[in-house]
């Protein structure tokens, strides 16, 4: 395992408890970049913004803050604000046409556009088209077991400056143990699930149908609380010989890119193109666009199989991953599982693709793109601050953050006009760190000579030498005379 450090590093003042849904990186104010946003058991929520060290907005006495979410939850086109207090007081802020600047002279004067109780108990709040209706929801992840779901019910203009309308609930699950957390995610056929992790590395696939219109008036004060649909409910536990307590808190994170299938050109004769598809073992398999036969580049000593490319009519095929005959298809999604006695696990299709066993508690895991290939990351975090960055074929790296953390993000952050890979960190005594522009060029190990055969200028030298770039003896005596002035 690979050892890494980060120098470069903002340090932001907050003082009270924060929880650990009570964080997000968003952008609030639509302008391309996301803001951090922080709030606290006082009250307090706090937005900071690029490299200003203070919040540029400040929102107080809203009670304990246990979640915070940014999303297009009225599905206008632009992103608002909630937060949510665990005595269920859910408020909503629109910054469409507030500037955020360096100014704190208007704190607290801002007023929120919409205010509504809803259950208490709220630990985690999701905003996402959850039942394929392309439409955003709410979800929220409450301490009692309970999952919801709600979708914003507008009846005419703005009223007083406020919204007039509501949250509507759509869907209830109630689960056999405590939820760890909630996430969303893409099954195999291309439809949204929530993700709820359950103790013991197990969890809880919950789907819900597309809402159909009723004759009810929303908003009738003796409609029932939640507008039930035709719901799915999938246990799914996962077996790992590596989980040694069944009772063990669990988190989970979904719609992880691992870019199982992928359409690329070749670059040469007539430019047709190929879909590639990454093997369990790392290597590829070659499709070419024809569908006619399958190349394999696998490396030696594999057990070379055919794979049937017939389209039937559903549209799938016999290969281990289904994928469709389009000029771009969307690459596959997986989920990872991590719980408190330090396991952490990439599943696809329903099956563990790796795991990974460390001797810390892992609290949080999230997914993002560090190498910038197009390919996400797993990102776990334990209390006493290490945190791993696992590959998708299990290769890791871990950066020791120096203090204990109350709460861990991983996500992007805008600073200086770029959204940037951040990771965020908040300890114990009222500081929060977070470490921007976390990107690295590859995790897994490699040589100069490989990095080299991926510059076009190296290439196209080696043309007129008239070498072979898979010629790895003499790539091995160009560089080595390169590097030290004589051939091997």
């Amino acid at each position: 395992m690979r050892v890494v450090s980060f120098v470069n590093h903002m340090e932001f003042e907050f003082e009270g408890n924060i929880s650990k849904n009570a964080i997000c990186l968003g952008d609030v104010d639509n302008d391309g970049q996301n803001e951090l946003i922080v709030g606290n058991e006082k009250g307090t929520l706090a937005i900071f913004k690029g490299e200003k060290s203070r919040p540029v907005h400040v929102f107080s006495d809203l009670g304990m803050i246990t979640a915070v979410a940014v999303g297009d939850i009225f599905n206008f086109g632009h992103n608002v604000l909630i937060a949510a207090t665990g005595c269920g007081i859910c408020y909503i802020y629109d910054f469409e046409n507030v500037q955020l600047g360096d100014s704190m002279q208007d704190k607290g004067e801002m007023q929120p556009v919409h205010v509504q109780h809803i259950p208490a108990n709220i630990k985690e709040i999701l905003i996402g088209d959850v039942n394929g209706d392309g439409l955003a929801e709410m979800v929220v992840g409450l301490t009692d077991r309970v999952v919801r779901t709600y979708r914003w019910i507008n009846i005419g203009n703005v009223v007083g400056g406020k919204l007039n309308g509501k949250l509507v609930g759509q869907n209830k699950w109630e689960l056999v143990d405590q939820i760890g957390n909630i996430s969303l995610s893409e099954c195999s056929d291309g439809s949204p699930s929530v993700l709820a992790a359950q103790p013991g590395g197990t969890y809880f696939t919950l789907k819900a149908r597309t809402h159909e219109d009723s004759d009810q008036d929303p908003f009738d004060e003796n409609m029932p609380l939640e507008v039930l649909t035709k719901m799915s409910v999938f246990y799914h536990g996962l077996s790992s010989a590596r989980l040694r307590n069944p009772q063990i808190e669990t988190q989970i994170v979904g719609n992880i890119k691992l870019d199982k299938f992928r359409y690329n050109s070749d670059g040469e004769g007539n430019g047709s193109g190929k879909y590639e598809a990454i093997g369990e073992d790392g290597n590829s398999l070659e499709f070419p666009s024809s569908f006619g036969f399958v190349k394999s580049n696998l490396s030696s000593g594999y057990n070379q199989r055919k794979y049937s490319t017939d389209i039937d009519e559903e549209g799938s095929n016999g290969a281990s991953s289904s994928y469709h005959q389009e000029h771009s298809p969307k690459p596959s999604v997986g989920f990872a599982v991590a719980t408190l006695d330090g396991t952490l696990m990439l599943v696809h299709d329903g099956k563990i693709k790796w795991n990974l066993q460390v001797d810390h508690q892992l609290f949080a895991v999230h997914a993002m793109d560090v190498t910038q290939n197009g390919k996400d990351e797993v990102i776990a975090c334990a209390w006493d601050g290490n945190t791993y960055i696992v590959y998708d074929n299990m290769y890791c790296v871990r950066f020791t953050f120096p203090h204990h953390v109350n709460t861990f993000k991983a996500g992007l952050y805008g600073i200086k006009g770029k959204q940037v890979p951040s990771l965020v960190y908040v300890t114990f005594n009222n500081r929060i760190f977070l470490y921007p522009d976390i990107t690295m060029p590859h995790i897994v190990t490699t040589t100069v000579t490989e990095v080299l055969k991926n510059d076009p200028k190296y290439r196209h030298i080696l043309e007129k030498m008239g070498i072979d770039i898979n010629d790895q003896s003499k790539l091995r005596a160009v560089n080595h005379y390169l590097l030290y002035g004589k051939l091997k």
